[in-house]
């Protein structure tokens, strides 16, 4: 019998989604369910993921839908891998998407979040989170919640409990921790998206800049530009240093590491996440965090971060800020309480629990 990963709405690139398939697939076993350069699928044994998206304009339209299952050929796709439907023990997707041609199937999907039921960036997105996505959660015979938050998200959506697993993120600690903040930089990572928040954290940097005319610090934003990066724009034209600040579309691995360990503190103001990875990597490194006042932060983190409330202005995060600049001890005992937490949130527990849910 055979468990058979569905990665086709696998795009390459910096997203969370395909930060989770190349963290977590390789300590899945069985097959993957891919698209191929010649724009079909293909039941592959190996690792290989696609560098590029499909070159069928077709296809290329249902991949940005989300809907790429509808354009290829499943079945025919199983049958020349000589994989019969009956040899098909579970499939597993680390997506929200179920293979609705394979009913008769087993499946467990992942669920990140429900986040664009409650706050959408897209009428694509508020569409299929309200009408498409009830389908794949109801075919699914489990779904894997990446947090007990998202957990009550699925039920109050109308999940049964009892389909509801939850299974934390994993992380892996590869380097010695910093021992002392290089800078007064803050960074943030995030997508221009709404429930992100980065237009308060912009304001929030100006006023600081406007009470400490002294203050050294910059603020680096890494995150996909999206529909509020206009916004974004306008109120960094009007910060009393704009040049303090610098928005980065994306960067390479090694460069992030950099700029974690060449900061400060980092800062997460979301008013609403599933989980909220970045802060798990900043506190691999051993840098502090300053994070928003919102229940999976709460969960996840404890007493281990600087808390502040996203919906009452800049105060509270101005506030932390200098608190964390101007005292050591602070910044050490996040650094290590921070490390010493994500140390319980492994990789290879998170592989080996979706593994044995898949057995």
């Amino acid at each position: 019998m055979t468990v058979l990963s569905n990665l086709l709405l696998y795009s390459p690139g910096h997203s969370g989604f395909s930060s989770y398939v190349h963290r977590v697939m390789p300590g899945i076993q069985g097959r993957r369910l891919v698209l191929g350069d010649q724009c079909g699928a293909q039941c592959r044994e190996d690792y290989w993921l696609p560098q590029q998206g499909p070159s069928s304009k077709r296809l290329a339209v249902l991949h940005r839908l989300s809907l790429t299952q509808h354009g290829v050929d499943l079945k025919d796709t199983l049958k020349k891998s000589g994989i019969r439907i009956e040899d098909l023990s579970c499939i597993y997707s680390p997506y929200c998407d179920a293979l609705l041609a394979l009913p008769q199937v087993p499946q467990v999907i992942t669920c990140h979040d429900l986040t664009p039921l409650y706050m959408s960036n897209s009428l694509k997105a508020s569409l299929r989170y309200r009408y498409w996505t009830p389908h794949h959660l109801n075919q699914a015979k489990c779904v894997i919640a990446i947090s007990r938050f998202v957990a009550d998200q699925l039920v109050d959506f109308g999940i049964p409990a009892s389909k509801v697993e939850v299974i934390h993120n994993g992380i892996a600690i590869e380097r010695e921790p910093i021992k002392e903040p290089a800078s007064q930089a803050l960074l943030m990572l995030a997508r221009h998206d709404r429930n992100k928040n980065v237009a308060m954290v912009l304001r929030a940097f100006g006023q600081l800049l406007e009470r400490l005319p002294q203050w050294q610090g910059r603020l680096v934003v890494v995150g996909r530009s999206g529909r509020q990066t206009p916004e974004l724009m306008k109120i960094v034209e009007r910060l009393p240093k704009p040049e303090r600040v610098v928005l980065l579309d994306r960067v390479s691995g090694k460069e992030l590491v950099q700029l974690l360990r060449g900061s400060l503190a980092l800062v997460s103001a979301s008013t609403m996440e599933g989980f909220d990875y970045p802060v798990m990597e900043a506190k691999a490194e051993g840098l502090p965090t300053i994070i928003s006042d919102i229940p999976v932060h709460h969960e996840i983190h404890e007493s281990t971060s600087l808390y502040f409330n996203p919906e009452q202005g800049s105060d509270e995060l101005i506030k932390a800020i200098m608190e964390l600049a101007y005292d050591q001890a602070l910044w050490d005992y996040l650094s290590v309480s921070g490390r010493n937490l994500i140390a319980k949130f492994t990789i290879t527990e998170q592989q080996s629990r979706i593994q044995k849910l898949l057995s």
